[in-house]
């Protein structure tokens, strides 16, 4: 009976041993790989009265170790690489460094480093400032405008200070009245001169500009100039 005993509990051990065995073939056996993704960079916090001038990266590339299957698994799963620039509250320069810990991973998986690791912040506070507007036609040759008005004369913009500092005026988006001689009356928008950086204030705002089109006679050249008979 004791030596009956002793063989089953000998034989459940060593299934318990065989069990472990093939778990940790199943997990580790595979073993472990590396992979570089390309990670969205998110920029959080940032206060509504100041802007990021400057171009930065869409994208990081981060090299991660570990399990292949892991590695698989997080191919699959939707990373960003957060900055939190909350702190930021004057404008200036300024640089940070991507903080490893700041990338969700799975457990079993290491961050191995992040490309590029440091990136340069350019802040501007955000103004709202009036400006000048002017018309902005596009004519064939032979065609010429007088006697333009303009209403609103002046727009107000909101964007960053520097580049709205850089600015005497804003031009309409290009105006192309009907070619014909007389008065024309037309409505149009605000070119942006910097993109999706500056704004109008009122988005909503209509402006009309009035004029009159004339068509330029062609000057007569005498027929001795061109070589013409007389």
């Amino acid at each position: 009976m004791v030596l009956m005993g002793f063989l089953r509990s000998y034989k459940l051990h060593l299934w318990a041993m065989i069990i472990s065995v093939a778990l940790w073939l199943q997990v580790h056996g595979q073993g472990e790989g590396s992979a570089s993704l390309e990670v969205p960079l998110q920029v959080e916090g940032l206060p509504a009265d100041m802007v990021i001038v400057n171009d930065l990266p869409d994208h990081v590339r981060v090299t991660v170790k570990g399990l292949q299957s892991r590695l698989k698994d997080l191919r699959q799963k939707a990373l960003t690489m957060p900055l939190d620039v909350s702190d930021i509250t004057t404008p200036g320069v300024v640089a940070r460094s991507l903080q490893l810990t700041a990338l969700a991973v799975p457990a079993g998986v290491r961050i191995e480093k992040v490309q590029p690791d440091r990136i340069e912040l350019q802040v501007d506070r955000v103004i709202t400032r009036s400006m000048p507007l002017h018309a902005h036609f596009e004519l064939p040759e032979g065609w010429k405008v007088r006697l333009v008005s303009i209403v609103p004369i002046e727009v107000e913009l909101a964007g960053p200070e520097v580049w709205l500092d850089s600015l005497s005026k804003v031009e309409t988006t290009p105006i192309r009245p009907e070619l014909k001689n007389g008065l024309f009356r037309v409505k149009t928008g605000v070119e942006s001169p910097s993109g999706k950086a500056i704004r109008l204030v009122d988005s909503k705002v209509e402006i009309e500009v009035k004029g009159e089109l004339l068509q330029i006679e062609a000057p007569v050249i005498p027929n001795d100039l061109t070589g013409g008979k007389k």
